[in-house]
């Protein structure tokens, strides 16, 4: 017994001395702050797109080392995998899809590429650094607003220290249209340069000032790189300020003098100075609770969400305009540009509106200025220009969003005005949006994105024509945002591609990358209406429905077919790399099953986000999924903008403390959220909140925003109907009727048969073209048709509000007669041209460059990689009378006519996606033009048809085609 006690006396003895060491460890090592956790390296891997280099809040410089270019991965000018880099730029993009910038680079040796190790190298916020050992020098980073700041300590000869300023450097094929080297001092450089890349006349100026003297300078490249040479014989590193302005040198200077000039050379000064403003910034939110990991992840993300969009007026408030004339903001206001729209309404720009409502206020009125200067909203804005990229009109959502929560430090009637005139404007597709009520996928590429996007922006805009009391707007845009109605399929429950005679594109692979969609297949698409979820719960026949196919998008395992890199981070057919699918966990909210979202948002959490240079599962998209996370992570998600509500899910964290826009604090607490993740109960300043959803206002009030939790679903919170967030459909509807079959070019006769996903709809039809009403004719058994004819179908059921009318053509088929010509030669005649082509049609006012014969149709023998186009004609023989469908593939853009009709078109296709058409032939000679053009990123033509009977495209052979 006594040896027992003795061993547990030394056990106790132990356990207190190990205690004893462990709190005295604790006590000794200061907490973290949250700068002390962003991992500026996280997303520099697989396709994140982030860089890992210095740049201030909101910078206008963005200093970070460029790895590569001229690929997908050289986004942003930096890739993990890499192990050499090209020297240090002075902008750059954050997480985009597409490649730009890379201005101004300098590198502090004559020789490239320079190799490094990723162990000799070091990123926090403000700050970079990297050894390299074959240059023998190391490279500091920092940055203001407008000046990066070099700091080169130079190992291997510091008396002949060399310095390469280089502006041929680009990270994709832009183009160089301006450029200026000239030295204005013994130790200043001035210089500029003009590119057209992703966006066009990008203007740089910079003023270049060193902590030496130049001992010597050399120019090349026709005075596109100076190579400058420094005496560093006194040990001490050389440090170059460069003030960086869109407008003028002399702004560059200001921008340089007032942002660096008290501070001299000093590099540390500089560089803690950004560092507090990083740290200020960081200190929006604290977390307590959760690993190393997720803190890692929380406050990385926070990091990255505030690196955009960027500063683009200068210290005076001079700013280059859209239409390049010079503009001067107010005191007080900042300009921006870098809005990836199409990203970041979903999240960021609703979660900037609890953070920094002045920051929300400046960038409405900086997206109004691009308003006045271009006489539209802009969709992707950078630097002083639009790129046009992406889909939708989000500027919308984003100012409508501002003016439902209070923000409304702008001229409203004119936010009002130009979300109007941008909804009618857009060109991808508003015209047949507004007149036919969806976008013809035989004419439009991504016709069904672009219609799911346009109606809930025009949600957007009805919401503010209510509040301002303009009550025709509100009926005209209302009605509007219920057009996703009218490409949804019920036969097989997914929003389709529609052509303009109202049949349904085929055939139909919800898996394949297609057209009709961008960047998503039908399956990310499948359940956007943010506005009007219930809407679409309604469409699928009611809420069980709906509910099975909501499942069935985390558990269908398919392989996605096509080449689509932004179709990562997949669960299922889910697919968090990419923004169409950021809401949907949030779906089961709506249908009274709220502890889905809470099981799935978890997971997503956890396993979509890691602290890696591979953490980030998809293009971090400026912000977007850094924000995606951080609301999700706080245990509330804005799944419609506009609405003025949040979609809760369980917290990850402990505690969060919060610091409003306001000047409120609002602090969010969960009970051991690593053991539990299902909400039981939610408290807001003692007040239960028993619906799903929580609103702005009660956001931000501020105080304490308390979950209880547990550890196994609570199947009786948040589940009765009007707990559900907000949806325009109140009410049961019938959902719209629809046909299957393919009415177009019929021969003889056809059945048409109609039904709708709604159980026991009764559908009334008419032939004639008028609106069916109750009055028209009961549908009860196929309808025969012989000729041409336009089928009208409305669905009723007592209790339920009425569908949409259904409408659809049936053509009956009518051989083109072949031509009387009878042609011997081979081949196709062909028209070369050079220039700057947005669509086929530009080729027709532009000049010949070459014409001849070939073969058939190819672009092997361009002459140039970009910027051409060709046009080629000639007979297309006829084997056998009958119906052929017709494709092109094509990267930038095609169209493809038959006896002069217009039969495939796959204008600004991009990205080679195919499109096809169908026309109805007899045998013999028909004559064809092709028309293609080739922007920018890759180039391919290819074309194809399909002859009566045949199961699959086959590429036409040569030996059909013969010259006029």
């Amino acid at each position: 017994m006594k040896k027992v006690f003795h061993i547990m006396d030394m056990k106790l003895k132990q356990t207190f001395l190990l205690t004893a060491i462990a709190i005295f460890t604790a006590c000794s090592q200061a907490p973290k702050n949250p700068i002390d956790y962003v991992d500026p390296f996280i997303g520099t891997g697989f396709h994140g797109h982030t860089y890992p280099g210095a740049t201030a809040p909101f910078g206008g410089v963005q200093l970070s080392p460029d790895t590569r270019v001229g690929n997908w991965d050289a986004c942003s000018g930096y890739h993990y995998s890499d192990s050499t880099l090209i020297g240090f730029s002075h902008t750059h993009l954050s997480g985009t899809g597409c490649i730009d910038l890379g201005d101004i680079l300098f590198r502090p040796s004559v020789n490239t590429p320079i190799p490094f190790s990723h162990k000799n190298e070091e990123a926090t916020p403000g700050y970079y650094r990297v050894e390299l050992p074959a240059a023998g020098v190391t490279a500091e980073l920092t940055a203001t607003p407008h000046v990066g700041i070099h700091r080169y300590t130079y190992k291997k000869d510091p008396s002949n220290a060399k310095l390469v300023i280089d502006l041929t450097h680009m990270l994709d094929n832009e183009r160089l249209y301006e450029y200026d080297l000239t030295k204005t001092g013994d130790n200043e450089i001035t210089g500029m340069r003009c590119t057209g890349g992703w966006v066009d006349k990008q203007y740089v100026y910079f003023v270049a000032s060193f902590s030496h003297p130049l001992k010597a300078e050399e120019i090349s490249e026709g005075g596109k790189i100076m190579t400058l040479t420094f005496d560093l014989s006194d040990n001490a590193p050389l440090v170059c300020k460069v003030g960086v302005s869109i407008v003028n040198a002399d702004n560059a200077r200001a921008n340089l003098e007032t942002e660096t000039g008290n501070k001299g050379f000093d590099f540390d000064a500089i560089c803690q100075s950004t560092q507090a403003e990083w740290e200020k910034e960081l200190d929006a939110i604290t977390i307590e609770g959760g690993t190393d990991a997720q803190k890692t992840n929380f406050y990385t993300a926070l990091y990255h969400s505030k690196i955009i969009p960027n500063i683009v007026n200068d210290v005076n408030g001079e700013y280059r305009r859209h239409d390049m004339t010079i503009g001067k903001i107010p005191a007080g206001h900042r300009e921006f540009s870098t809005f990836s729209t199409w990203d970041t309404f979903r999240a960021w720009h609703p979660m900037m509106t609890l953070l920094d409502t002045a920051l929300v206020n400046d960038m409405v009125v900086s997206l109004l200025n691009m308003y006045d200067a271009s006489g539209e909203l802009p969709l992707w804005p950078l630097s002083a220009g639009e790129t046009g990229t992406m889909i939708g009109y989000h500027s919308v959502s984003i100012i409508a969003d501002a003016y439902m929560k209070g923000i409304r430090g702008y001229d409203v009637e004119k936010a009002f005005e130009a979300m109007k005139v941008s909804a009618e404007k857009n060109k991808k597709g508003a015209g047949y949006y507004i007149t036919n009520g969806f976008i013809p996928s035989n004419i439009k590429k991504e016709s069904v994105s672009c219609l799911l996007e346009f109606a809930y922006d025009d949600w957007c805009i009805a919401q503010m024509a209510k509040d301002l009391g303009k009550t025709d707007d509100y009926n005209t845009f209302i009605n509007r945002s219920q057009n996703f109605i009218n490409v949804f399929d019920g036969s097989t429950k997914f929003f389709r591609g529609k052509r303009a005679d109202g049949n349904w594109e085929a055939p139909f692979n919800p898996f394949a990358i297609g057209r009709s969609y961008t960047e998503a297949t039908a399956w990310q698409y499948r359940f956007f209406a943010p506005h009007d979820v219930n809407g679409i719960v309604q469409l699928f026949g009611g809420r069980e429905n709906f509910i099975a196919n909501l499942d069935s998008l985390f558990t269908v395992s398919s392989e996605v077919e096509g080449e689509l890199s932004d179709v990562t981070g997949l669960i299922g057919q889910y697919a968090h790399g990419n923004e169409p699918s950021h809401h949907m966990a949030y779906l089961y909210c709506y249908v009274g099953e709220p502890w889905k979202t809470q099981e799935w948002t978890r997971r997503l959490l956890n396993e979509m986000y890691q602290p890696t240079p591979e953490g980030i599962i998809g293009n971090e998209d400026c912000g977007q999924m850094s924000a995606w996370y951080i609301l999700s992570s706080l245990g509330f998600y804005s799944v419609c903008p506009g609405s003025n509500q949040y979609v809760l899910t369980s917290p990850l964290f402990e505690k969060a403390t919060i610091k409003l826009g306001n000047g409120k604090t609002l602090v969010v607490t969960a009970n051991e959220p690593k053991r539990n993740k299902y909400i039981t109960k939610v408290m807001l300043n003692g007040e239960e909140i028993k619906t799903c959803f929580i609103t702005y206002d009660q956001l931000m009030q501020g105080g304490l925003l308390d979950f209880t939790l547990t550890a196994t679903p609570d199947k009786h919170w948040g589940t009765q109907p009007e707990d559900a967030p907000y949806s325009f459909t109140t009410k049961p509807t019938v959902s719209i009727p629809y046909i299957s079959e393919d009415l177009d070019l019929f021969e003889g006769e056809i059945k048409a048969q109609l039904k709708s996903a709604t159980t026991d709809a009764v559908i009334h039809f008419t032939l004639d073209g008028t609106e069916p009403t109750e009055q028209s004719p009961i549908y009860s058994a196929p309808i025969q048709l012989k000729e041409s004819t336009t089928i009208k179908a409305k669905a009723y059921k007592e209790g339920f509000e009425p569908s949409r009318t259904y409408t659809i053509t049936a053509t009956k088929s009518v051989l083109r007669p072949a031509s009387p010509v009878n042609p011997s030669q081979h081949g196709v005649s062909y028209k070369y041209y050079e220039g700057e082509y947005q669509l086929v049609a530009d080729l027709l006012r532009s000049k010949v460059v070459e014409a001849g014969t070939m073969p058939e149709p190819s672009i092997r023998n361009a002459k140039q990689e970009d910027h051409f186009g060709y046009i080629f004609e000639g007979y297309l023989y006829i084997p056998e009378d009958g119906i052929y469908e017709f494709a092109t593939r094509s990267d930038d853009g095609s169209v493809l006519l038959i006896d002069k009709e217009e039969v495939v078109n796959n204008d600004t296709s991009h990205a080679a996606i195919q499109a096809t058409g169908r026309i109805p032939l007899a045998k013999g000679y028909h004559p064809f033009t092709l028309l293609y053009f080739e922007d920018y990123e890759g180039e391919h033509l290819s074309w194809g048809w399909k002859t009566p009977g045949a199961m699959k495209l086959e590429a036409i052979p040569a030996s059909n085609l013969y010259v006029r």
